[in-house]
């Protein structure tokens, strides 16, 4: 691969532009560089990369990839060696690179608000006591005793409270529904995608109550104790 030829990879990704760093070109998108090249010298390039990103790319691809070296390269920074570089992978290396530094598009409020009315209506319906209408992390969420139970991480996806076995049975077995990103990863959260059933969200909403929901509340939803009939004796 050419200079050339990754200098056209990298500004044919939405939004790229072509800058200047300390001597060497280099790569953006909205203000941010993603990818350098020049550095050290015109044989190479830089991507900007998560530190696991780097590592299945060296692993895959230890020919054309190695870490910049020092605290950069620790932090993901990943040299590509473009002689032996391929375009497909160096593609994919831009392609992830731009992505952790592409603007998240901004939440539409109606959508955001239409989706949360329905979810709204399901926890309404389970009738689940306790829970009641918050916000979590700038965005409406539903709550018990102060405790989430779900929220919207945006408008096609929610994120809810429910225990780590729950969590990895969950993503095993409908990995179309339930994910988890690298920010999730160890915590008793679980993401769901909004296009879910009705049924589907009603159960999540009660795993999440279950698990946050106090005793005095969970003893009120299974109703008073049977009462004990008294024997007569005759």
């Amino acid at each position: 691969m050419t200079p050339q030829q990754f200098r056209r990879l990298a500004l044919a990704l939405p939004g790229a532009t072509e800058g200047a760093h300390m001597g060497h070109a280099d790569f953006r998108v909205g203000g941010k560089i993603f990818a350098t090249l020049g550095n050290p010298d015109e044989k190479w390039a830089v991507v900007l990369l998560k530190p696991d990103q780097q590592a299945l790319l060296i692993e895959t691809a230890g020919d054309m990839f190695l870490p910049v070296p020092g605290g950069w390269g620790l932090k993901g920074a990943t040299r590509v060696n473009l002689a032996a570089a391929d375009r497909a992978a160096v593609q994919n290396a831009l392609k992830l690179a731009w992505q952790i530094r592409a603007p998240k598009p901004k939440p539409d409020p109606r959508k955001m608000a239409r989706v949360f009315a329905r979810l709204r209506k399901i926890a309404k319906a389970t009738k689940l006591p306790g829970i009641a209408e918050a916000t979590s992390y700038g965005t409406p969420s539903l709550t018990v005793a102060g405790k989430l139970l779900m929220r919207m991480k945006d408008a096609e996806t929610f994120v809810f409270r429910c225990s780590a076995e729950e969590k990895a049975l969950l993503m095993e077995a409908e990995p179309s529904l339930y994910f988890e990103t690298d920010h999730y990863v160890g915590y008793p959260l679980v993401l769901l995608r909004a296009a879910a059933s009705d049924a589907e969200l009603a159960a999540c909403i009660a795993r999440a109550w279950r698990a946050q929901a106090p005793q005095k509340l969970k003893a009120a939803q299974q109703g008073p104790a049977p009462r004990k009939k008294k024997r007569r004796v005759g």
